[in-house]
């Protein structure tokens, strides 16, 4: 569902191959214990106490699964040098977007990792953009800065904790 609902979007990250599957598939690299080598800037064993440094948190309202949010530590390769953090994706249900269900997650996650953040949205997903310049100045994070850059647009941010 969260593919197909990118696929409207003006990205190529995501294509349908021959056998009619969205690639790349990158649900286990989100759902594993520890974090494929291929996905670090620099190695790290698998016995690290941070392991893993990609990792997918499940959003609920109602102790119901609505979405989902995935978080980059640093060395996480697909993120900036200059951050701590870095999120990679963020989706809620339908029916639970508007209802306050992502702002409380998101209140969780930056209080469980503080630090420096980094998140992007492709430019023409308004709602999404409207969602961060809505919502992150709520959350009470320092530092905000906005920009549009290859395509996108980047948010940078501090988050206390």
């Amino acid at each position: 569902m969260y593919v197909h609902e990118l696929s409207g979007f003006d990205t190529s990250f995501y294509a349908l191959d021959e056998a009619g599957r969205w690639q790349p598939d990158i649900a286990d690299d989100w759902a594993s214990s520890v974090t494929p080598p291929g996905n670090l800037r620099a190695p790290r064993s698998a016995q690290d106490p941070m392991q893993p440094f990609q990792r997918a948190h499940v959003i609920t309202s109602d102790a119901r699964p609505v979405g989902f949010v995935c978080v980059g530590l640093r060395p996480f390769r697909y993120m900036p040098d200059d951050v701590d953090f870095s999120i990679a994706e963020l989706f809620l249900i339908h029916g639970s977007r508007g209802t306050g269900a992502g702002r409380h997650a998101l209140q969780l996650l930056l209080h469980r990792y503080p630090g420096r953040w980094h998140l992007c949205a492709i430019h023409d997903n308004a709602r999404a953009i409207r969602f961060w310049t809505k919502t992150l100045p709520l959350l009470g994070v320092r530092d905000l800065e906005t920009r549009r850059e290859s395509g996108e647009v980047t948010w940078r941010f501090v988050a206390e904790g």
